[in-house]
């Protein structure tokens, strides 16, 4: 009879039954083969785990005696270094002993050192001729111990730092003690350094006794044959040597012990009896490690033996993998009920199907739904999507994407070639070699800016982003991406622009006359101000020249951004612009009660903007004074190197944040960025300072630990030196200057600025009376703006360059529209400078030297 298929109202029994009947057999061999395979994976992995902790162990063992190796040489070096000293010298006082020792900062650079000393080799006639020189520097109970006869001796001499436990060693005659005696007698043997086998120190006066050891260095009279051991003995003059606890040094090697592995150090020097030099402490109930290794280290005559094993945390950190077993004997249970469950109920698999189907259909589902999601995100963003078939050099757009460019849906796939006859002609050939890169590199992705051609002959600005299908040889298949219109943007952006730009110009003209009023009332040359208005007028004028430099700041950013910013490159002393930019500085350094320091350098002449190159320095300094604590010192220092010049301006301050560091270049940074922050400022200085130097072919960075300061500095190629001074004559009389702006109030604050300076100024305000003394009476410096209420100051330019007797007259051009003038400018005018409304004297003062020095050498040069 055909068995009836199993039901829920069979008994338990009649189930068992069936499982372990012959037609279960297919489960049983599931359940079997799932069983080994868990197994064999559970084996594998912890194999695998093995091994790797075995490699790690191995690694952390080889290291561990590589540092140590490394220090030891560390240390023979410093001994090295300080037996140079004694050659050097002829007789090497107490006093250079201890701040040679001091330099090397010992503590801090090789923690677990005790000290370096210094042992002197006494003949016995010299005996008492020695102990009555070192009482006589100030030790009068000094005496070389232990006493008694000897036919050699040495004295600990020097020990540095000559404090605490080292007290104990001085005087100590070290060769009369046979393992000290033994290690020091073959460092003059071989003349080479030696280690002492494991010693007690004297230096154990207190708390837990560790074992030491000693390094010495034999250190000959100057002028002796050292050639063999003999000559060696007879010229020793003493040796130079450190006493270590091997515990502390071992701990200064390699930190405290390790929680993962353990170590002993033994020497071994005499294999029969082993000395224990260190070893980490262990749990007395600690099992047997699962790695040990031993490695031998021959160290200036010794041989040293780390023997490494794992400890209990090591070992337990090993995975293992007991879930992988776990889960795999439940898959396979799984399987066993499952293969069981389909083998014997065929209705309850073709349920199981049926449900399967269903979770496949809304699955399908989900995913047509998603895919729907998607299409209306990518509507409702406005961007266009592409496809790309790299191998058939095919490709399909949607509706918005050929919106953008004014052209109908086209349905189904293309030849490329398609679109790319929409490709700005401009723009085709940087766009076809990105797409070129971003296929032939390895990237999955890519983005790029470009432009396209419209319907109706204009230009579109788009944003392609697109992602790339590659085969697994890396081959790239398919490409498929978004295109966003930017024309929007890129007016809104131009609009910024443009409103920045404007009104920064417009504020330039009335803060310009409100600062230059301000400084001609508080420097009292309208008479004296009353005191209770002083104060009022102070604060008016400062912040006046911080919105001036607000502004400044934004237009510099915005010439940048758009290249519009000239620059006057030429051949000049670097050194000399960095005394003008202290100088400048001096005030605003005495204001915040800081000193500025530069030490003398030579002379450094670079092809650089002597005004912008003043700007960069400026923002340094203003910045290290700001950022200093009262009575703090701000350095600047000159370093050539390579054909380069680094100029360094340090701090005192709290340093940078580390926090901070990454974005210390960027617009608008500030470490303090709240409200109520304590220094003011833009956050734009360090930025421009950035641009302009690599716009001069430099460089700028910087470094800072916090709380110990900051030092930025900036780096720039050096020019040839060839360059021929002109000398210039004493000049008989004041210096004409010839002032021509229609606003009086800076025209008198730039009269007053530079009769200060010495000129003798000549204010005029308008073209119709500068002509008359231009054309008659020439001065020897003009200072203009541009835009003048009866002409343009460029015209009168022309005119001035067309006469013999002002061809070589020096112009300074001070307005707010130079980027104007020197546009309109035709050619490179010589012997004009431009500076930007506002200016400050510290600007002005040097570029009109500079502008009358090299026209006076013009007119020597061609006669007139």
């Amino acid at each position: 009879m055909t068995p009836m298929p199993f039901n829920r109202r069979e008994s338990p029994f009649s189930l068992g039954r069936a499982i372990v009947s012959q037609k279960n057999v297919l489960a049983w061999f599931v359940l079997a083969i799932a069983l080994l395979t868990s197994l064999l994976a559970w084996q594998y992995l912890k194999q695998r785990e093995v091994a790797l902790a075995e490699r790690q162990f191995e690694l952390l063992a080889t290291d561990m005696s590589a540092a140590i190796r490394k220090r030891m040489v560390d240390h023979e070096q410093i001994l090295l270094g300080t037996a140079g000293l004694i050659d050097a010298s002829e007789q090497v006082t107490r006093q250079e002993w201890k701040q040679q020792i001091e330099r090397l900062r010992l503590s801090e650079h090789y923690p677990g050192i005790m000290g370096v000393g210094f042992a002197a080799a006494i003949a016995p006639e010299q005996l008492t001729a020695f102990e009555s020189q070192v009482r006589a520097e100030g030790f009068p109970a000094f005496r070389v111990h232990p006493e008694g006869e000897r036919p050699f001796y040495t004295s600990i001499l020097f020990l540095e730092p000559f404090s605490g436990r080292n007290l104990a060693a001085f005087g100590f005659d070290m060769y009369s003690e046979s393992t000290r005696r033994q290690a020091m007698q073959n460092a003059v043997d071989s003349g080479k350094t030696s280690v002492t086998g494991a010693v007690t120190l004297l230096q154990e006066t207190h708390g837990k006794v560790q074992a030491g050891i000693l390094m010495y260095v034999p250190v000959y009279t100057t002028g002796l044959p050292v050639d063999t051991a003999e000559q060696r003995q007879a010229a020793l003059k003493g040796f130079v040597y450190s006493p270590y606890r091997m515990g502390d040094l071992l701990r200064g090697i390699l930190g405290n012990a390790n929680p993962r592995i353990s170590y002993e150090l033994r020497d071994v020097t005499d294999s029969a009896v082993p000395q224990l030099l260190f070893a980490t402490e262990q749990s007395k109930d600690a099992k047997a490690p699962l790695f040990s290794r031993q490695i031998l280290l021959p160290l200036y005559g010794r041989d040293w033996q780390l023997s490494f094993s794992s400890t209990a945390s090591f070992d337990q950190s090993i995975p293992s993998h007991a879930l992988v077993l776990i889960a795999g004997v439940g898959i396979a249970l799984m399987l066993f009920l499952l293969a069981s469950l389909l083998n014997l109920r065929r209705d309850q698999a073709e349920a199981l199907a049926a449900r399967m189907t269903e979770k496949m259909r809304a699955s399908n589902e989900a995913l047509r739904q998603s895919e729907e999601r998607q299409r209306l995100v990518l509507k409702g963003s406005n961007d266009g999507w592409w496809d790309v078939d790299i191998e058939q050099w095919r490709f399909v757009a949607s509706a918005r994407a050929w919106e953008m460019l004014g052209y109908p849906q086209h349905r189904g796939f293309q030849s490329l070639h398609r679109w790319q006859a929409v490709i700005a002609p401009a723009a085709r050939h940087t766009l076809l070699k990105q797409l070129q890169q971003a296929l032939a590199s390895d990237t999955m992705s890519f983005a790029c800016e470009t432009r396209f051609l419209h319907k109706n002959g204009s230009e579109v600005c788009l944003l392609l982003r697109g992602a790339l299908q590659r085969d697994d040889a890396g081959k790239a298949l398919r490409a498929s991406g978004t295109m966003l219109d930017l024309t929007e943007q890129k007016q809104v952006e131009a609009m910024k622009n443009e409103f920045v730009s404007t009104v920064s110009h417009e504020l330039r003209t009335p803060l310009t006359s409100i600062s230059g009023a301000l400084g001609i009332v508080n420097s009292g040359s309208l008479g004296a101000v009353p005191e209770p208005m002083q104060k009022m007028l102070e604060i008016a004028h400062t912040n006046s020249l911080r919105l001036n430099h607000l502004i400044n700041d934004l237009l510099d950013m915005e010439k940048l951004a758009a290249g519009k910013m000239t620059f006057d490159i030429r051949v000049q002393r670097v050194d000399v612009l960095v005394s003008d930019a202290i100088a400048a500085n001096q005030g605003y350094a005495a204001k915040h009660q800081v000193t500025l320091q530069c030490a003398p350098s030579n002379e450094y002449w670079a092809n650089v903007d002597g005004i912008r190159l003043h700007q960069v320095l400026s923002n340094f300094l203003s910045n290290a004074i700001k950022f200093s604590p009262p009575a703090g010192l701000v350095k600047v220092t000159l370093q050539r190197s390579a054909g380069r010049l680094r100029i360094s301006v340090s701090d005192q301050g709290q340093g940078i944040p580390a926090s901070f560091q990454p974005m210390i270049f960027s617009k608008f940074a500030q470490a303090d960025s709240a409200d109520n922050r304590q220094k003011p400022g833009t956050g734009l200085g360090l930025a421009i300072s950035r641009d302009l130097m690599e716009k001069m072919g430099g460089e700028v960075g910087f470094h800072s630990e916090p709380g110990q300061g900051a030092t930025f500095w900036l780096e720039l190629p050096l020019a040839a030196t060839d360059i021929e001074e002109v000398s210039e004559a004493p000049a008989e009389h004041a210096t004409r200057v010839l002032v021509l702006d229609d606003d009086e109030t800076y025209a008198q604050f730039m009269g007053l600025m530079l009769r200060r300076a010495g000129y003798q100024p000549v204010i005029i305000h308008s073209m119709r009376e500068a002509r008359p003394i231009l054309f008659n009476e020439p001065p020897d410096a003009l200072v203009t703006d541009l835009r003048l209420p009866d002409g343009h100051g460029l015209s009168l330019i022309r005119e001035l360059r067309l006469q013999n007797a002002t061809r070589h007259l020096p112009v300074l051009v001070v307005s707010a529209y130079c980027d104007e003038g020197q546009r309109l400018l035709d050619g490179r005018v010589e012997g004009v400078a431009w500076l930007d409304k506002p200016v400050e004297e510290f600007k002005v003062l040097p570029v009109l030297a500079d502008l009358i020095k090299r026209a006076n050498a013009q007119s020597t040069q061609s006669g007139t």
